[in-house]
């Protein structure tokens, strides 16, 4: 038999809403980060809505988005964002598209997350869900504290390497594949796959999915 995995976007897609944004004003009203912290927050939030409504150049946006964590404390932060995540992620996810990623556990298909979002805030959400492996970005850490250097950022292209390097690596055939996304931002992604699934889809992903006669959610 093929093996075969399902590759979901996080943020728009299965999540309704932009996780960091939900963890960092939840830290925010719980006193979970320090006043120098909390200062960077507006630099860090322009930011993260600049790459999300892809007003420029992905990565050097990112480039700017993560340097406003230089000095966090890495370790506290996944603490806090598992505490976060446990109470919070289930009733925030999409109905529908919850229940898709039960189906491909049922069907022994592989799971996956791939998303942009940071590492330490998004991978608690892998034992909620219980999917096989996140991929989101990784940034360098010193000390124990984030340096703000870009070691992994899944988007675009990079996405698109994550995945078939995932495939190479445990022999499943990409055609056989799912892929689920919000934006069209993930076409590249959608397009690798013999199965892409529109998710609530933007204008102009919704109009390419019925174009291409793609299944569509919402």
């Amino acid at each position: 038999m093929k093996k075969i995995a399902a590759f979901f976007d996080f943020d728009g897609t299965l999540y309704n809403g932009v996780i960091a944004f939900d963890f960092l004003s939840h830290a925010v009203f719980r006193g979970n980060l320090k006043f120098r912290e909390c200062m960077k927050l507006p630099g860090f939030f322009y930011y993260y809505m600049a790459d999300k409504l892809k007003l420029a150049d992905r990565y050097k946006i990112n480039q700017k988005l993560y340097s406003k964590i230089s000095g966090w404390n890495a370790e506290l932060l996944l603490k806090k964002s598992n505490d976060f995540a446990v109470k919070n992620v289930e009733k925030k996810l999409f109905p529908e598209v919850a229940e898709e990623l039960k189906n491909h556990r049922k069907e022994g298909h592989k799971t996956i997350i791939v998303t942009s979002a940071l590492k330490e805030i998004v991978f608690p959400v892998k034992k909620i869900l219980n999917v096989d492996e996140i991929f989101a970005t990784e940034i360098g850490i010193k000390n124990g504290r984030y340096t703000g250097e870009i070691i992994v950022l899944p988007v675009g292209e990079h996405r698109v390497k994550v995945i078939m390097d995932y495939c190479r690596k445990n022999d499943i055939d990409v055609d056989s594949c799912y892929a689920y996304s919000d934006h069209y931002s993930d076409i590249a992604m959608l397009d690798l796959v013999g199965n892409p699934v529109a998710v609530y889809p933007e204008r102009k992903l919704r109009g390419h999915a019925a174009k291409n006669e793609w299944k569509i959610i919402g």
